[in-house]
């Protein structure tokens, strides 16, 4: 581990990304500053500020967790878009159950061709 606590490799647990984050929004640091301790970009340090404040934000609506109007934008499109998925699959559930029986029950109708 470096001095800051960031073990090798670059990996920042958790709980110090928090702890730089919270230091940053306080203005007991730069985000250069954040940066440099803890062996990262300060782009980086600026990504985990913004997701933290946005998750904050997502925190204190008071909307139903999952319920419409949640997520980003591209989350409410997919969950969207799951729901239409999910409904042509239930159809083509049916149709080909449909399909099954007739085929079983095809060889007790007569044709008109085998009338003598």
């Amino acid at each position: 581990m470096s001095r800051t606590g960031t073990p090798p490799g670059g990996k920042v647990p958790i709980e110090q990304k928090v702890r730089v984050v919270l230091a940053v929004l306080a203005g007991e640091m730069t985000l250069a500053e954040a940066a440099r301790r803890h062996g990262t970009s300060a782009a980086a340090v600026s990504q985990w500020r913004d997701r933290f404040i946005e998750s904050g934000t997502a925190g204190l609506e008071r909307r139903i967790p999952g319920g419409p109007g949640r997520g980003t934008q591209t989350e409410r499109a997919l969950r969207g878009e799951v729901e239409q998925l999910k409904l042509v699959l239930a159809e083509a559930t049916v149709q080909l159950r449909i399909w099954r029986v007739g085929a079983e029950q095809v060889a007790a109708v007569p044709s008109q061709t085998s009338k003598p």
